[in-house]
């Protein structure tokens, strides 16, 4: 029994230090936006079947941002960004440049 439960735990923190691995990578990135994208309430957006999309804010031409989160759907890469305190997420493609960011 007390083996099973070192076993578990063992395990969670394993899921845990890859997920956090996971986000650091993402942060590491930035975006560069070369043309005004529109940036929705949810990464699964860039699913062309998706339905309820609100546009929460377009992106500022020219602006560098900071990766938040990556997400991978079927053929499409959402990127979580921030603009003004609101969270939204754009998608890779024209227009969008990502980068990782120098290290410091």
């Amino acid at each position: 029994m007390k083996s099973s439960i070192g076993v578990a735990v063992i395990v969670f923190l394993v899921a845990l230090g890859i997920l956090l691995s996971d986000i650091a990578e993402d942060r590491s990135m930035s975006v560069k936006v070369t043309e005004s994208v529109a940036a929705y309430d949810d990464w699964e957006c860039g699913n062309q079947y998706q339905l309820d999309c609100k546009v929460i804010f377009e992106t500022v031409i020219n602006q560098s941002y900071s990766v938040q989160r990556i997400r991978y759907g079927k053929d499409f890469m959402a990127i979580k960004v921030t603009q003004a305190g609101i969270s939204g997420w754009i998608y890779a493609g024209k227009g969008i440049q990502v980068s990782a960011e120098p290290n410091t």
